[in-house]
């Protein structure tokens, strides 16, 4: 009796010892597809962080420039936006207090280019702009053409 319990129990412990793992060949099989997959969807990740970077700026853009219209308007004073294509930037200056009210950056590699617009772009009191107009910014991507119509329309943004 004795001797059929430890037979027993040697037999079940033979047979966890054989399931208790993989082989070496299955797992460099599986290290193999892991890796691939990653070689795939490292440059795709790459090309969403640029496209969302490009929209993130341009919607930045256009706020600031709505922001400059209603300021001009409620505070009845001149809110002018300062665009500097050989500083690569552009701020948002009070006139009235003869301050910077913020600044930004474009991202390296980019660029601008008033082509009829003139700086800096001023709204009255009424929201309209006084020298409307156009300029190009230009990504590493692709180039975007931001026009200022007449009257109290807002700017538009269009991909070229």
């Amino acid at each position: 009796m004795l001797l059929r319990v430890w037979s027993r129990a040697h037999l079940l412990n033979k047979m966890n010892k054989k399931q208790g793992g993989y082989t070496f060949s299955e797992v460099i099989i599986v290290l193999v597809a892991l890796s691939v997959l990653l070689a795939i969807a490292a440059p795709l990740n790459s090309e969403v962080v640029s496209s969302v970077k490009i929209t993130h700026y341009i919607e930045q853009l256009e706020n600031d420039i709505l922001l400059a219209q209603q300021l001009s308007m409620q505070h009845e004073s001149h809110y002018w936006i300062m665009i500097r294509p050989e500083n690569n930037d552009y701020y948002l200056y009070d006139y009235s207090s003869r301050k910077s009210v913020f600044h930004r950056k474009l991202p390296e590699k980019w660029s601008i280019r008033l082509t009829t617009l003139q700086s800096p772009i001023r709204f009255n009191t009424s929201g309209t702009i006084q020298n409307p107009g156009t300029m190009v910014l230009k990504t590493p991507e692709s180039s975007y053409k931001i026009t200022f119509p007449f009257g109290k329309s807002r700017v538009t943004i269009h991909e070229q």
